[in-house]
């Protein structure tokens, strides 16, 4: 039986956090939860193969995107869900081997279809 992928998500919002666990494991996946950049980091640093991640960038900092560019180094495809897309967030993002930008509120059908579509690649 082959391994389901491993999707790390990050998210301070609780109730985000179990839609996008329920999600991904609709998707057939496992949810890697984190709610803070140290769990986030500690998870990264450790011997699980993450296959996506899905962040949710609301009430972090700019800092959170120095992990965006850990990911994109590390050929982990990542989407960013944030509350609105300015015009240099959407730059910073590309800009560190984001993927996909999904404004909130997010449709599901959307979320899903990135998720299928990172895990194809």
């Amino acid at each position: 039986m082959e391994d389901e992928s491993l999707v790390l998500v990050l998210s301070k919002n609780e109730k985000n956090l179990e839609l996008l666990a329920d999600l991904v494991d609709q998707e057939g996946c496992t949810a890697r939860i984190t709610t803070t950049v140290g769990e986030f980091d500690a998870v990264l640093r450790g011997d699980e193969r993450i296959e996506i991640a899905v962040l949710d960038t609301e009430g972090f900092t700019a800092d959170l995107w120095k992990r965006c560019g850990y990911l994109h180094e590390q050929d982990i495809p990542s989407v960013v869900l944030t509350p609105s897309t300015p015009a240099h967030v959407r730059r910073e993002a590309i800009s560190r081997g984001v993927r996909s930008i999904l404004e909130k509120p997010v449709d599901t059908a959307d979320l899903r279809a990135t998720i299928r579509g990172m895990l194809m690649q």
